[in-house]
């Protein structure tokens, strides 16, 4: 776990990368990577490894999980996407609400309109919460909505993860060819940096 950090700066310096997508909770390993780099290029007077920019999104810098904490496999309070149906709607069906009853008005800023909200538009999700905020609308009501969101936007991709599970040779090759492509071009990168250290090439 102390070594997670290294790993994920290796993953991303080794590519040169110049923008990094990341959530607010991992904003704190990108600027690691970017201690790392600085401090390399410093120690070895030369600039091989690049200090990449975080990118975060601000309406998703954190995603909530089904019990109001921060979403992880770690607190197993997540919605996976490949799920059977059935489970997925289990799951949507238990995200934590509160005893508010249907008439009264609601927090908007509770996790199951948090969800709600990654799957709405900015018109969908300004008319939900002007229903929620007067009152008249269940928690039952969104999470159906919520759960025919999800299964709507995730079909597609459900689907050609149906397909390739048929069809495991094609996978393999796929991955192959992309393990081809990244020590293309990750090999530049660690033979700069072991000359820069005085390591001489790889093997």
């Amino acid at each position: 776990l102390f070594a997670y950090p290294v790993l994920m700066a290796a993953d991303i310096l080794i590519y040169r990368s110049d923008v990094v997508p990341v959530g607010q909770d991992q904003k704190q390993h990108l600027e690691m990577a970017r201690d790392i780099a600085q401090r390399f290029n410093h120690i070895y007077g030369v600039e091989v490894l690049k200090l990449p920019e975080p990118h975060i999104l601000e309406d998703v810098a954190v995603v909530p999980g089904i019990d109001g904490r921060k979403m992880s496999k770690s607190y197993d309070n997540v919605i996976r996407m490949f799920w059977p149906e059935r489970q997925i709607e289990k799951v949507v069906k238990g995200i934590v609400t509160d005893s508010t009853s249907v008439e009264d008005p609601k927090d908007t800023s509770a996790p199951l309109f948090q969800l709600w909200s990654l799957f709405a538009d900015e018109a969908d999700r300004a008319e939900m919460f002007e229903r929620a905020r007067r009152g008249g609308i269940g928690y039952g009501e969104i999470k159906k909505d919520l759960l025919e969101r999800l299964l709507e936007y995730f079909g597609p991709m459900r689907e050609k993860r149906e397909d390739l599970a048929k069809r495991p040779d094609d996978v393999e090759d796929i991955l192959a060819s992309g393990v081809r492509r990244a020590r293309e071009l990750g090999a530049p990168v660690v033979a700069a940096a072991r000359e820069a250290a005085g390591l001489g090439p790889g093997r």
